[in-house]
């Protein structure tokens, strides 16, 4: 059982990680050896809880920590943890938080975040809009990696499945953290060049803007690639309630015909974009 002492020494130091040093608490500190002042060995136990916490940040950002460089980055985490709801947060709720906290940074302040970023390429896509872009990217690839896995059936099985005499009915579903995005920046090239450690100028923008799909490959690796056309509508239905049949209706209204659908829909299950085939025939 906790003494009436340590639970108000633990109560106080919480209060101190986003208000400040409580006075209570400094008159508790006996400095020692090296320190000449109780709140220069308070500082160090608060910065070593902040770093604590928001180190999981780090690794769950690591396309915004490029973007912006270390000593940016750092900055963003310290004013983050200091309006931050309190503790104990876990890694996903905190990440969620601060993607929240990224998306309510001004344009002006977002600029001067952005020193490597020039003038030519924020005309195309605002400071504000690329750290926004780059904070959902890292999020979304986040939770891509946290999603469970669904049941596997094998890629000859679903084959079997899309062509079976009743297949109509089957409906295509991708891994439960797929997700589609529309974004201005090429968010392939992004985290290509944020592997490599490239310079933020090689960042490449459209003119309007584009369709990625995030998805987890075989191994779980989360994967960041562009679609559009035939392939982007397909996509944008395989969420369990439509149906094959449905989807040859849909797509002959753009003037694609049945065999160019089919075909598509069997790409997508090589590539295992496309890992479930709900059927009330196989799967009531």
């Amino acid at each position: 059982m906790k003494s009436n002492q340590l639970l108000r020494l633990q109560q106080q130091f919480l209060k101190s990680l986003h208000a400040g040093a409580t006075q209570w608490l400094l008159k508790e500190i006996q400095p020692a050896r090296g320190f000449s002042k109780a709140e220069s060995v308070l500082s160090v136990y608060l910065d070593r809880a902040m770093g604590r916490t928001v180190d999981p940040l780090r690794q769950v950002y690591r396309n915004l920590r490029w973007l912006l460089g270390d000593h940016n980055f750092e900055g963003v985490l310290k004013r983050f943890y200091a309006t931050s709801p309190g503790e104990p947060l876990n890694a996903q709720a905190l990440a969620t938080e601060f993607a929240a906290y990224l998306g309510e940074i001004s344009d002006t302040e977002a600029t001067k975040l952005l020193p490597r970023i020039s003038a030519k390429t924020q005309a195309i896509c605002s400071a504000s809009q690329l750290i926004c872009t780059t904070a959902l990217l890292d999020w979304r690839l986040l939770w891509c990696s946290l999603a469970p896995a669904r049941q596997s059936t094998s890629k000859d099985e679903l084959l079997r499945i899309l062509h079976h005499r009743c297949h109509l009915w089957s409906r295509p579903r991708l891994e439960r953290g797929s997700r589609l995005c529309v974004s201005l920046v090429n968010l392939t090239k992004l985290t290509q060049l944020t592997k490599k450690g490239s310079h933020p100028r090689d960042l490449e923008f459209y003119q309007e803007p584009a369709t990625f799909l995030i998805f987890a490959d075989n191994q779980h690796e989360t994967i960041v690639t562009r679609v559009d056309g035939l392939r982007e509508r397909i996509l944008n239905r395989c969420d369990g309630t439509h149906t094959i049949g449905s989807l040859i209706h849909e797509q002959s209204l753009y003037g694609t015909s049945r065999e160019e659908t089919m075909h598509e829909l069997e790409q997508l299950i090589c590539e295992r974009i496309i890992v479930d085939m709900q059927s009330k025939l196989l799967s009531p």
